[in-house]
């Protein structure tokens, strides 16, 4: 049996999608299962150990969409389960002509007229919304996990604080003095700086040289790992955050204008702080201080 799992971004939607994918694997031992997956993206999975493969999705260059579809197409998927729901990945789903195309009864853009089935799914945090296909699919309950095939982390090695300062959107960051200020509190030596290679140099501005500024030097799957070795990880908003969620290490979330009750760090332990007015920089430095001092001791 081969399986399609269509689910290419973004960075939160695919960590979400991993439990998914691991029960579709439990219920279906012996099949074959590829990842559709943005290439920027891809890294992550890299040793995924409940897929066989990844197919990647070049988003910026038009030219490889044909032959994409067309590979799609001679691969000769017997089931193909959509998570992103939109016209692109229905249009994905469609290219397979696989017997059964599963979808989320969500999906817009027109997606749904892709798919051979339509799952119903009631609103929920993003990794139970995606479970519900798996139910569909006769899969049974068990534990949530993130199947990345980390490398183990010895026992009591966990000193890091991570910080995470920036996001997409300006509405989801707490704010480059804030976060500069937060530095000026912490214990320079254990901290490490986050982000995209094209956000080192904001980052370096709100750093000033005190703690390590690793933006832009870490693929996906080497952050996973270098979040397993933290203490807590303070974020915006935004992908590694839930990144961090997923590996178990400790969150301190910083959310504005969106519901961390649908998207907020999936599980139990993490610290999620918010302004009442929904307005991120209404979070004080004091509140993230009394978060994050159990971690300095």
């Amino acid at each position: 049996m081969k399986i399609l799992i269509v689910k290419p971004s973004s960075l939160g939607d695919v960590i979400h999608a991993l439990p998914t994918v691991q029960r579709i694997r439990r219920q279906f031992p012996s099949a074959h299962i590829s990842w559709l997956v943005n290439d920027s993206l891809s890294s992550l999975l890299r040793r995924c150990p409940v897929i066989d493969e990844r197919i990647e999705f070049h988003r910026q260059e038009m030219a490889s969409w044909l032959p994409l579809l067309a590979r799609l197409r001679r691969e000769h998927f017997d089931l193909v389960v959509d998570l992103q729901g939109l016209l692109r990945s229905g249009l994905m789903t469609l290219a397979t002509c696989a017997a059964r195309r599963l979808g989320l009864s969500d999906a817009r853009e027109g997606a749904r007229w892709f798919y051979t089935e339509i799952v119903p799914v009631h609103p929920a945090h993003a990794v139970d919304r995606y479970l519900q296909v798996a139910c569909r699919l006769g899969c049974l309950d068990s534990p949530v996990e993130f199947p990345l095939g980390l490398s183990p982390v010895p026992r009591g090695y966990s000193a890091f604080i991570a910080i995470n300062p920036l996001a997409r959107w300006e509405s989801k960051i707490w704010g480059d003095d804030n976060f500069s200020a937060l530095l000026d509190r912490l214990p320079a030596e254990r901290v490490v700086l986050i982000g995209a290679r094209s956000e080192r140099d904001r980052i370096a501005q709100i750093n000033r040289d005190r703690a390590r500024n690793l933006a832009g030097e870490l693929d996906l799957f080497e952050l996973a790992e270098l979040y397993r070795q933290c203490a807590v990880v303070i974020s915006n908003d935004t992908g590694p955050m839930h990144l961090a969620a997923a590996v178990g290490t400790p969150v301190i979330a910083l959310f504005g204008p969106t519901n961390p009750a649908l998207v907020g760090p999936y599980g139990p332990g993490h610290i999620v702080l918010r302004s009442p007015t929904g307005d991120i920089r209404g979070i004080t430095l004091e509140q993230v201080l009394a978060a994050v001092q159990p971690f300095l001791l």
